[in-house]
């Protein structure tokens, strides 16, 4: 076998190798569940007819969606809004000045480029395509709600007949 046959060999080995150890550790589960800074709950608040977009800006015009933020919150909770016993919390932070800290749950490779507003405006792909029925969720969520990986994102880019195009997502 020639030395250029056994280099390409093991290029491509290593490959393998690094992709399966990637894939495994990217599916493994955090040690310890994280903690959300509140017992947000998003049924109750799209039970109350609020839209993803008042809470997740940017969502229909930038990469990333935001987290809603101290502020955001405040301009409905400056009052109680109901019998929940978490609903004041919010405003404790607010008496502190802190800012709420929510914890990032969905992490792509940072090979892998996903813009929230190219799928929500131009695919026209609603929110519950990706993430789980929020309006289900009673509590803020601690661990991810999609399973991120690339089997299931060309299955829907198939099924939109969206590009398939390896650059169009990787970087």
């Amino acid at each position: 076998m020639s030395y250029a046959r056994r280099s390409l060999r093991t290029v491509l080995l290593i490959a393998v190798v690094i992709l399966f150890v990637g894939m495994v550790g990217a599916r493994r589960a955090p040690a310890t569940s994280p903690r959300q800074p509140l017992p947000m709950s998003h049924k109750r608040h799209l039970d109350k007819q609020m839209k993803c977009r008042a809470c997740h800006q940017g969502v229909e015009g930038e990469a990333m969606a935001s987290f809603p933020t101290l502020a955001d919150c405040m301009d409905c909770h400056k009052t109680p809004q109901g019998q929940e016993p978490a609903e004041p919390e919010v405003r404790v932070f607010a008496a502190r000045g802190q800012e709420l800290s929510w914890v990032l749950l969905n992490r792509l490779p940072g090979h892998v480029y996903f813009s929230h507003a190219a799928h929500v405006t131009l695919g026209r792909v609603k929110c519950e395509a990706c993430h789980r029925d929020m309006s289900k969720v009673d509590q803020a969520p601690i661990e991810a709600d999609v399973h991120l990986d690339m089997s299931a994102c060309v299955a829907c880019h198939r099924d939109g007949n969206a590009s398939l195009d390896c650059l169009a997502c990787h970087k």
